[in-house]
C-alpha cells in the first residue's frame, strides 16, 4: 500500500444532502475530518493534509452525483488564499463553502473574487446575523443560516436583513418539519439537516397495500426459519420485486459464475442468510417513494453495511454481524413507513436487544447507533469520543464507513436503473 492509499484510509467523510422546497435533491455538503488517531490529531501540515482530503474525497463522491447536483466543500483561510479549488475541483460542481470564523480580510475577499472569476459558486456557511460580514454577503451566491436554537424572530429579522441581497437562502440545521415550513414561508430555497430522517405519525394514517405487502415480505426473510417453496411464492407473486432481485443476483456485485434464471435457483445457490440480507435491501428501497425517501433508503442501506462489516473488524458482543446489518437497515424504519418504530417492530421476528435498541433504550446495540448518527451529523467530538471511550479503530471506522458508502452507492444505482 503506498503512502496515498494509507491517507485515503485514514480519514473521515460524511454527506448530507441538501434538499429544494420541492424536496427534490439540489446536492450535498461534504465534511471531512484526519482521522490518525482516535483523538483526531493534527498532523503535519494542516492545510496540506485538508488538500488532500479534499481533492480524494471530492473524487471519490462526484462519481456518484447525478448531472446537475452541487456539492458544498468546506475551504479554511488558508486554502482559500492559496486557491486551493483552482485546478483540483470543477467549479461546475464544486461549491467553495466560507467557514464561520474566516474574517473577510482583504486578502481573503481578493482570494473569494478570483474564484468568482474562475465560475466557482460561493458559500457563507453559518451566517447568524454578525456584524461586519456584508463584504462576504456580498460576493456571496448562497447564505447558509444555521437555525437549531435561532428564535423565529430572529430568523425572520435575519431574512429581512439578507433580502437586499441577490442570494440563494439555505437553511441548514434544520431538525423538524415545523422550521422547515417556517423558513420556506421566510423566502429559504434551501434545506440542510436532519428534518427528512425524523418520524412524522399522522393518526389516522394507513399503509398502502403495495407497502403492506411488502412488510409482510420483509417479515418473512428476518427470521431464521423458512421454506423455500414457500419463500419462492411470495417472492415469484410480486413481479417488481422479482425482476429487481434476478438483477441484483446477475450484477456484478454477486460476482456469480454462472446466471441465475430463478427465484429458486437463487435461494438455493446463495443460501437464505445472503439472500434474505439482501432482499431485505431491495425492499426498504421499493418502500421509498420521492427525492427524501431515496436518501433515507441509502441512510438505511449504508448503515446497515457500515455496521456488518465493524462487526467483521470488532467484538460486538452476541451481535452476530447479520444483527449488525439489521440495525442498521431497520434505524430509519419508521420514518419511511410514517409509524411508530414500536409497532412495526413487534410485526417483525428480530431479537430483543436490537428492539431496544431501535426503539431508544440503552444497551450494548445502541452504541452503533450512537456511532453512525454521529458520522452523518458530522459530530466529530461525539465520534472521537465514542471511539475512545469503546476503543475502537478510527482507521477501522474511516475504512468501514467508507466502503460501505460505495457499496450504498451501487445498490441505489442498480436500483436506479431498473
Amino acid at each position: 500500500m503506498n503512502d496515498s492509499e494509507i491517507f485515503l484510509d485514514s480519514f473521515f467523510v460524511a454527506r448530507q444532502p441538501v434538499f429544494h422546497t420541492d424536496w427534490a435533491i439540489w446536492g450535498y455538503e461534504l465534511l471531512f475530518r484526519n482521522s490518525e488517531d482516535s483523538r483526531f490529531a493534527d498532523i503535519g501540515d494542516e492545510d496540506a493534509a485538508t488538500s488532500q482530503v479534499i481533492a480524494d474525497g471530492f473524487g471519490l463522491i462526484q462519481e456518484d452525483i447525478i448531472e446537475g447536483q452541487r456539492l458544498l466543500v468546506n475551504f479554511p483561510r488558508n486554502m482559500l488564499l492559496e486557491e486551493a479549488a483552482a485546478g483540483m475541483l470543477p467549479p461546475e460542481v464544486c461549491v467553495v463553502e466560507i467557514l464561520e470564523h474566516v474574517q473577510p480580510e482583504p486578502d481573503v475577499l481578493e482570494a473569494l473574487k478570483q474564484l468568482k472569476k474562475s465560475g466557482y459558486t460561493l458559500a457563507l456557511d453559518d451566517y447568524v446575523g454578525q456584524k461586519g460580514f456584508e463584504p462576504f454577503i456580498e460576493l456571496a451566491d448562497i447564505i447558509k443560516v444555521e437555525c437549531l436554537g435561532m428564535g423565529r424572530d430572529k430568523l425572520t429579522q435575519i431574512t429581512n436583513k439578507l433580502s437586499k441581497y441577490d442570494v440563494t437562502l439555505l437553511a441548514e440545521k434544520v431538525e423538524d418539519s415545523d422550521m422547515f415550513n417556517f423558513c420556506k414561508g421566510l423566502g429559504f430555497e434551501l434545506f440542510q439537516g436532519f428534518f427528512f430522517s425524523r418520524p412524522e405519525i399522522i393518526p389516522g394514517k394507513k399503509m398502502s397495500t403495495n407497502n403492506m405487502n411488502r412488510m409482510q415480505l420483509l417479515k418473512s426473510v428476518s427470521g431464521d426459519n423458512f421454506d423455500v417453496d414457500d419463500l419462492t411464492r411470495t417472492i415469484n407473486s410480486d413481479v417488481s420485486i422479482s425482476y429487481r432481485l434476478l438483477r441484483f443476483m446477475n450484477s456484478p456485485t454477486f460476482g456469480l459464475p454462472n446466471t441465475i434464471n430463478s427465484i429458486q435457483q437463487a435461494i438455493v445457490l446463495l443460501g437464505y442468510k445472503k439472500l434474505a440480507g439482501w432482499l431485505r435491501v431491495i425492499l426498504l428501497s421499493d418502500m421509498c417513494s420521492g427525492p427524501a425517501g431515496n436518501e433515507l433508503a441509502f441512510l438505511s442501506i449504508k448503515r446497515a453495511k457500515f455496521l456488518e462489516l465493524m462487526a467483521a473488524d470488532n467484538n460486538c458482543g452476541f451481535l452476530s454481524a447479520e444483527s449488525m446489518f439489521l440495525l442498521g437497515l431497520f434505524s430509519l424504519l419508521d420514518v419511511l413507513m410514517g409509524r411508530p418504530m414500536e409497532e412495526l417492530l413487534a410485526e417483525l421476528p428480530i431479537e430483543d436487544e436490537l428492539v431496544k435498541a431501535l426503539t431508544g433504550e440503552d444497551g450494548c446495540a445502541s452504541l452503533w447507533l450512537d456511532l453512525v448518527r454521529a458520522f452523518e451529523k458530522a459530530d466529530w467530538t461525539g465520534l472521537g469520543t465514542l471511539i475512545a471511550e469503546n476503543n475502537l479503530s478510527a482507521l477501522s471506522i474511516a475504512r468501514n464507513h467508507l466502503a460501505a458508502m460505495q457499496w450504498a452507492n451501487e445498490v441505489a444505482l442498480l436500483n436506479k436503473q431498473e
